[in-house]
């Protein structure tokens, strides 16, 4: 197990690797290659000094020696530790940590810019402390872990993957570990890392105040259930609100509540936390899911977990949408299923007073797999993805990933290319339904933020306008710049080239004919829709491109504001700086990434 200075590393490794692919103050385009002099070898603390430097001398703190490696995956440059040499009067200087390297890129910078960083240090301490929790969740729970596959019925089977994830880091955000505003005791109350169940807190709102989609699950409880007096049944409704948000609500400037709402003096209502944390399942009717608003901070200091109150309209449209494309596409039908989310409820367009109930299909022998467990390691050092071929491919890890790589190339591309849909469908909520027997689909959920070209969809499903308007403009876009930058960010970066690296990670041998089977997998997709004679254009511009968008979530989401990167989504921020794996020679790439030289 690590220890709490380990994780500490940990995490400065990773926010210095994610500035590189950022290019953060310029720190790659700005730089060199180069070797720093004889006296580095006294200045570094390690046995093994490294062979190859980034030179970075335009930063106010004076120049740096950064130790780093080539890559062709996500980034040209990789940071291979926690630490660098600064030049000083007195020579080279070791100095390492996310702190120190935090301050350095803040200097020279504007007060507001520099907070930010500050903040950032602030939760990168918290990431470091929330990811030593959960090692040492990980190891109390391995024969639960084990046994992930082996649940007695389909919803403790999708709660152990749910917790299988739960200890994997995100791939590209350096402090997704954090958890901010959480401390410990909340992560053991309430983070699925920790399998904890738990009572939900109601409000009684007045009726008037608080908007329904549609009646309520036929679970919801009673006024006298919670302590109420039944007479409130015909002026007020029920509203839940998970127990960390529940204490906020006193405070009315932040979080106000509407004139004459009764908070019910009863918890009720068990429930388990999923990987998501705000949204749980309830023991006793795990078919139907409530995402509830957390005050809790995620992937950045400006991403704040309420729920806005517009993402329950148009989430429920697209599930609308998608399933009237799979019962009239044969192409699609059977590939994937979207869960009912068509019971939601917010209080006058409140975020901190809504919530969405999602209803599960049947599907009582599958096995439920996001796709951010793929790639987390299991008691026996092995990634999940190998359980999986074990379980469902006779143990071949490339079936596995053929089938794998093959269903989403499938199904994404076909969405963009014919219909004009981009689903931001990130590691959670790409969710695999494994059924013995049977090919896997996909489960889809949360499609609240996609984007669509209407028109294109329109001529596909004439009876669109039935669904009625999206409300969030962001939604609809005019061209397929917008749909290539997700699928590429999202489907090919997330869901596929990071699960492919962490198999490699465990397998280097994998590597090189994963990535064989990927390039060939998205160009037998592209050869078939286009001898429909679907308009492959735009994947192929993209593909061909001698760079790749990378989203810049780091940047947008808590070093800079949106003053600074004028994003209008701090989730949808780009940059074109990945290298292509599509134009890359497999022999020469795998060569490459092992050598690491710069």
């Amino acid at each position: 197990m690590s220890t709490a200075s380990e994780d500490s590393a940990y995490i400065a490794w990773r926010i210095i690797d994610c500035c590189l692919r950022e290019d953060v103050r310029g720190i790659v385009h700005r730089g060199s290659a180069g070797q720093p002099a004889a006296s580095a070898r006294q200045a570094w603390p390690a046995a093994a000094f490294p062979q190859h430097w980034w030179r970075i001398a335009h930063l106010p703190g004076g120049v740096l020696w950064l130790p780093v490696q080539a890559s062709d995956y996500m980034q040209s440059l990789r940071a291979i530790g926690d630490g660098w040499l600064r030049e000083t009067a007195q020579g080279l200087v070791y100095e390492h940590g996310a702190d120190a390297w935090l301050q350095l890129l803040a200097e020279g910078l504007d007060e507001e810019t520099r907070q930010l960083h500050l903040d950032y240090a602030a939760e990168a301490r918290c990431a470091a402390e929330h990811r030593t929790l959960s090692r040492q969740a990980c190891q109390e729970r391995t024969d639960a872990l084990a046994g992930a596959l082996d649940g007695a019925g389909w919803d403790e089977r999708a709660l152990r993957c749910d917790q299988v994830a739960s200890y994997r880091d995100h791939p590209f955000y350096p402090t997704a570990r954090a958890k901010s505003g959480f401390g410990e005791s909340d992560m053991r109350a309430y983070a699925p890392e920790f399998d904890p169940s738990f009572q939900l807190h109601w409000l009684a709102v007045p009726r008037d105040r608080l908007q329904l989609t549609s009646e309520p699950p036929a679970f919801w409880p009673r006024m006298c259930d919670l302590g109420l007096d039944d007479a409130l049944v015909s002026t007020h409704a029920l509203l839940p609100v998970h127990p960390l948000t529940w204490p906020r609500l006193h405070d009315s400037a932040a979080f106000p509540l509407p004139p004459h709402t009764q908070r019910a003096p009863r918890a009720w209502l068990w429930v388990r936390p999923t990987l998501s944390v705000r949204t749980v399942m309830p023991v006793d009717h795990p078919g139907q899911h409530i995402k509830l608003p957390l005050l809790m901070r995620t992937l950045g200091a400006l991403n704040l977990r309420l729920i806005k109150p517009s993402t329950i309209y148009d989430g429920h449209w697209f599930g609308q949408a998608l399933t009237a494309i799979a019962e009239n596409d044969e192409a699609l039908c059977g590939r994937y299923l979207h869960v009912d989310e068509a019971h939601g409820g917010h209080v006058d367009e409140a975020k901190h007073l809504a919530y969405l109930v999602r209803e599960y299909p049947s599907l009582p022998e599958a096995t439920l797999v996001p796709a951010a467990a793929l790639g987390s390691t299991m008691p026996d050092g092995r990634p999940f993805a190998a359980h999986l071929a074990d379980r469902f491919h006779h143990g071949d890890l490339l079936a596995w990933w053929r089938a794998y790589a093959e269903l989403l190339s499938h199904v994404h591309l076909r969405l963009w290319l014919r219909y004009g849909v981009a689903l931001e469908a990130n590691q959670q909520n790409a969710v695999l339904i494994y059924t013995p027997g049977q090919p896997p689909r996909l489960l889809m959920k949360d499609n609240d933020s996609a984007r669509v070209l209407l028109p294109r969809l329109r001529a596909c499903l004439p009876n669109l306008d039935t669904l009625g308007p999206l409300r969030d403009p962001r939604i609809p876009v005019e061209d397929d710049a917008a749909l290539a930058r997700m699928f590429c960010t999202i489907i090919l970066q997330l869901d596929l080239l990071a699960v492919l690296e962490s198999i490699a990670d465990w397998q280097p041998a994998a590597r090189q004919p994963m990535y064989a089977i990927l390039r060939q997998t998205l160009r037998a997709t592209l050869d078939q829709l286009a001898r429909e004679g679907i308009d492959t254009g735009p994947a192929e511009r993209l593909l061909q491109a001698p760079w790749l968008p990378v989203k810049y979530l780091l940047s947008a989401g808590s070093l800079l504001s949106k003053r600074v990167t004028g994003a209008s989504d701090i989730n949808k921020f780009y940059g074109d700086s990945g290298p292509n794996f599509m134009l890359a020679d497999d022999a020469d790439s795998s060569a490459r990434q092992a050598d690491g030289a710069a």
